[in-house]
């Protein structure tokens, strides 16, 4: 985060991208980058948005928008657009994020003006990508990559998740194991030690065996943390909490699923039946995503 926040300090910098692979932890990090950069008071406002790789112009749009406290009265994203970058060229000092940025993306559809524009207010763009010639084709001036953990930094997260001490060198050594195939990507890393922290040996072997088979051969794919998070699934041990979980895929990319939504779609599946009340029902289905969010599977 260091880096990120020197850039951001440079006057000579407007654009500014962070790529590494999925699961590193982008996002992550920019909400640390977030809360720093308000806490310290570098920029007078900080607003962010999702793009993913289809881009929703008019709901990202609304979401600027809404964090810079205007309201768009344009119907369509054009005069939209228009109203948004009026808006940004009136203030100084705004930090504009863009995370998970697969393409080119023309920033003027969204609403933000040019860097040479956002250069005159002392305003800064901050993008996060997969692919780091998204950073070239979106002209950052500077191109900062977020790698996977060292091994040594691997194996403390894992052991600090795992909450657990190994009793012999050879369960030791499986879950050193264990902990490699998750190849440094800290998502893969909490959700596995979170799902076989309390599990016996057999069951780390089992895990290794897995994780081994299923190895990715491009460095690039969802291999290595996709499997990890089908490995937290596997253990859950309810059968309706694995089902509350794939309901979730019912909503799209980077889609702000709604509780309430959940609840109904939980109950027309006929899920919690063992409840005798609505009231309880929804106790019991209140829980479930937090339990979820806890083995590290609503961020992925």
């Amino acid at each position: 985060m260091n880096e990120v926040m020197k850039a951001l300090t440079d006057d000579e910098v407007t654009a500014v991208g962070v790529y590494g692979m999925g699961g590193v932890g982008k996002t992550t990090m920019v909400k640390h980058v977030v809360a720093h950069a308000r806490k310290s008071g570098i920029f007078d406002c900080v607003i962010m948005g999702v793009v993913s790789q289809s881009p929703d112009y008019r709901k990202i749009q609304g979401t600027l928008a809404d964090l810079l406290g205007v309201t768009l009265g344009a119907e369509t994203e054009i005069g939209r657009a228009a109203g948004l970058s009026k808006e940004m060229k009136r203030r100084n000092k705004i930090l504009i994020i863009l995370d998970d940025i697969w393409g080119r993306t023309e920033l003027s559809k969204i609403g933000i003006p040019s860097y040479k524009e956002l250069q005159k207010c002392k305003s800064k763009v901050l993008l996060t990508t997969r692919i780091r010639n998204v950073c070239h084709v979106m002209e950052c001036q500077e191109k900062i990559t977020l790698n996977v953990l060292s091994k040594e930094d691997s194996w403390t997260l894992f052991v600090r998740i795992a909450r657990r001490s190994f009793e012999s060198t050879t369960f030791d050594g499986i879950a050193k194991k264990v902990a490699g195939e998750c190849r440094g990507l800290p998502i893969a890393l909490i959700a596995v030690a979170r799902a076989l922290g309390d599990k016996e040996l057999v069951e780390w072997k089992r895990a290794a065996q897995r994780l081994e088979k299923s190895q990715s051969a491009n460095p690039d794919d969802y291999g290595e943390a996709s499997e990890c998070i089908k490995l937290s699934y596997d253990y859950l041990k309810d059968e309706d909490y694995k089902s509350f979980f794939l309901l979730c895929c019912l909503f799209p990319e980077d889609h702000e699923i709604n509780i309430e939504d959940l609840f109904r779609y939980a109950i027309g599946k006929g899920l919690f039946q063992d409840a005798e009340t609505m009231d309880e029902v929804r106790g019991t289905a209140d829980s479930v995503p937090f339990k979820l969010l806890n083995l590290n599977m609503g961020f992925w």
